[in-house]
């Protein structure tokens, strides 16, 4: 299991789904000369050029309410617990109990970039999109209670 704890300093950043295979994963030092989206007036679509290839980006908002989390692994495993939060009694099962892992969000957003070469990739078409949809369709699904 994970637990992810919070950070009063995250940063805000831009999530981009890029239709390339990049072989590095982490922080890259990139100058505003390699990497210069430009968004439409309507705010709904964005122009962009990257190794010579013209991108267009189509901008999937989260619906109010939900956001995006960047986390990172950390070291830190929290004891485990019995069933009603509170610590294991003498005659309670360890092996029973899953190992707790703590992550740590490092920054946040609000909106994906879902770019495609040379068009704008679509609503009904486009995996990444439809994706972003369907799950935040079954997450209001599964957390949402009759009365």
């Amino acid at each position: 299991m994970l637990a992810i704890k919070k950070s009063e300093n995250v940063t805000p950043c831009v999530a981009n789904v890029l239709p390339c295979r990049i072989q590095h994963n982490g922080p890259v030092n990139a100058s505003t000369r390699h990497w210069t989206p430009e968004t439409s007036s309507d705010g709904e679509s964005s122009t962009a050029y990257f190794r010579g290839r013209k991108l267009n980006g189509k901008i999937v908002n989260l619906p109010e309410g939900y956001r995006g989390a960047i986390i990172q692994k950390t070291d830190i495993i929290l004891p485990p617990t019995g069933t009603s939060n509170t610590p294991l009694d003498e005659d309670d099962d360890l092996s029973s109990t899953p190992e707790t892992n703590v992550v740590q969000e490092i920054a946040s957003f609000d909106k994906i970039t879902v770019w495609g070469h040379e068009v704008q990739p679509d609503a009904q078409e486009d995996v990444y999109v439809r994706v972003v949809n369907e799950w935040i369709g079954l997450a209001s699904a599964m957390n949402s209670f009759e009365e």
